[in-house]
């Protein structure tokens, strides 16, 4: 029995994710075995399977690559140290292993040494749970830089008796790293621009309720977010019974149609800074004073100038720029909320952030209407505007819709839908979604709106305006500000010289393909010197936001040259870097300005 032994190496990595195992869990009954390598397990259908633990010779694998080989299949420890000692030393070995029966054999009988090394991973837990794991896992950089260098193998059970459990577990992985290289890819210019509008709107966060201090003060209380996903049509009317007994938080694209239902948000939310939020959705609107205003400072400033009511400019959650606000503005950690990516996001953040419970989702279809043609409810914007969007985010996706079947969505509204997901998981929220259409979102109660206001909507709550209206403005230390911004400023001078040092050294490198193996050797060293860059760039909270992009995809294109040493792969590699040192120079440059900037005409 190995049980003792394998829990002992099991618990020495905290990255290993592990299911609860039930009886339930125990599908598969080991019955016998003809050798070390030959077993058999019978299921509860009475069904045997012979599994055969020899490595597939077929499989590919290029040692000269760090990467990422996800396998499926514990069961099979021959196939995993075969994988392990053909795979790139800097490589990462995940297994995923859906099937606790099969867990819990290798753990009481099975030796599992091997995972005594630390890039070998394992994940055993129903298959609902992948998501949630392999997100985990590439909230690492290291595990980051190697998103694009991935593969799978299938062990001998999986490859003859479950490819539809195989292909359902790639699927998954796949949705997951594409997503994570879609957060990865905002652009340096957009980035930048935000920093511009961020600092610029410093006069506004001065004018603004604090965030923190908003927290729980509607614990238990009824809230709805309203978005404006076309089944909001049906049941739009019924959120006036809702008025006063819960509070109402409207994206910033459903607001003007809610108003001409005379129906009147506590909390409008908005997120992009993009000028066409202030045109299509604030300019000439005539928002009542009752509805508070929810959105970061990175907004348009012409919002702030023409809105009637009370704003409120939180910082945004888990965001290295805002980390990097919060630290110099010296806020308290509960002025930041979950913001996500979307304006229903910053709506369904704020409900988690005043305490409310349950969050009730209206109108967050995240798929199309009965037409391609119908994204919105009528009455905003969208009737004659067409978004202009990458058409990548914009590919057909078929998932499963909220009465069940499929519903045709796209990628970016999956992307919204799993953040919703993550949210609800790791957080424990009681959720109820009463679009009435649109995508099933997982670990939400599907409930009529109409049934869901008669349920939880019965006591009158407090006034949200008058909560609003008692709470402090932010108390900003101006003199301090001043202070740390030019500590700040002094910092990015020394860092833009170690940048064009190193740019310098690269570029006086001579590597030429007669170059001897003594000369390549102290070229390598030379480019190594690169890395002390990137870390200290994702070290700082500012340098991190605005040059992640560029540090991941230069990690990536370096993880795609073999580690060989010759000319050619230095030659590509020195390239890379260059490119990657001239565009940080000119980042930390232009971060200079924006802050000079604010020092001279904001603070």
């Amino acid at each position: 029995m190995f049980i003792d032994r394998n829990i002992e190496i099991l618990q020495k990595n905290e990255i290993h994710w592990i299911g609860s195992l039930t009886s339930s869990s125990i599908t598969h009954k080991f019955i016998s075995s003809e050798n070390s390598r030959v077993e058999y397990f019978e299921d509860v259908n009475g069904n045997i399977y012979k599994t055969e633990d020899f490595y597939d010779r077929s499989y590919e694998i290029n040692s000269l690559k760090r990467e990422i080989i996800f396998v499926i299949g514990i069961n099979s420890i021959y196939e995993l140290k075969e994988l392990y000692k053909k795979m790139n030393n800097e490589s990462c070995l995940i297994v995923i292993e859906p099937n606790l029966s099969f867990f819990n054999h290798v753990l009481h009988d099975k030796n599992l040494d091997i995972f005594q090394n630390q890039n070998i991973i394992i994940f055993s837990d129903h298959i609902e749970q992948l998501n949630n794991f392999i997100r985990g896992f590439f909230s690492r950089y290291s595990s980051i830089a190697l998103a694009k260098n991935i593969n799978f193998y299938q062990t001998d059970y999986y490859r003859k008796y479950e490819l539809e459990t195989v292909k359902n577990i790639i699927s998954i992985i796949r949705e997951v790293v594409r997503n994570v290289i879609l957060s990865v890819g905002n652009s340096i210019e957009d980035g930048l621009d935000g920093l511009k509008n961020n600092l610029e709107n410093l006069e506004w966060l001065q004018k603004s309720k604090d965030a923190a201090q908003l927290k729980n003060k509607f614990k238990g209380k009824p809230a709805i977010v309203v978005s404006a996903g076309p089944s909001l049509n049906k049941n739009i009317r019924e959120l006036k019974r809702a008025k006063h007994q819960a509070i109402i938080i409207a994206v910033d694209t459903i607001v003007n149609r809610l108003l001409t239902e005379d129906i009147i948000p506590d909390f409008v939310c908005s997120v992009e800074r993009i000028q066409e939020v202030y045109e299509h959705f604030y300019k000439g609107k005539n928002i009542p004073e009752d509805v508070t205003l929810v959105g970061p400072p990175l907004l348009d400033s012409r919002i702030f100038k023409e809105f009637h009511g009370d704003i409120i400019l939180p910082m945004r959650n888990g965001v290295a720029e805002y980390n990097w606000f919060q630290n110099f503005l010296k806020l308290e950690n509960d002025s930041s909320i979950e913001m996500g990516s979307s304006c229903a996001h910053v709506a369904f953040g704020l409900a988690m952030h005043l305490g409310a419970s349950p969050i009730v989702l209206v109108g967050q279809d995240l798929a199309y209407g009965s037409t391609e043609e119908e994204t919105h409810a009528t009455g905003t914007v969208y009737d004659s505007e067409v978004e202009n969007e990458e058409e990548a985010l914009f590919e057909d996706y078929e998932i499963e819709g909220y009465y069940g079947g499929t519903v045709k969505s796209t990628y970016i509204w999956v992307y919204f839908k799993q953040w919703f997901e993550a949210q609800i998981s790791n957080h424990q929220l009681f959720v109820i979604n009463a679009t009435e259409g649109g995508a099933k979102i997982n670990s939400t109660v599907q409930k009529s709106l109409n049934e869901t206001i008669d349920t939880y909507c019965l006591k009158e709550i407090d006034s949200v305006k008058a909560v609003v209206r008692d709470i402090c403005t932010y108390n900003l230390d101006i003199k301090g500000i001043k202070e740390t911004l030019s500590k700040e400023l002094n910092y990015f001078s020394t860092f833009k010289e170690k940048c064009e040092k190193q740019l310098g050294n690269l570029k006086n490198l001579k590597i030429t393909y007669s170059s001897t193996m003594k000369k390549l050797t102290i070229a390598v060293e030379e480019l190594q010197k690169t890395n002390i860059v990137m870390k200290e760039i994702l070290q700082h909270d500012l340098l991190r936001h605005n040059l992640q992009s560029i540090v991941v995809k230069t990690l990536w294109d370096i993880n795609n040259i073999e580690q060989v040493i010759n000319a050619k792969n230095l030659i590509e590699n020195k390239e890379i870097q260059l490119k990657m040192l001239i565009t940080t120079i000119v980042c930390v440059e232009k971060i200079e300005d924006y802050i000079k900037e604010a020092l001279q005409n904001y603070i």
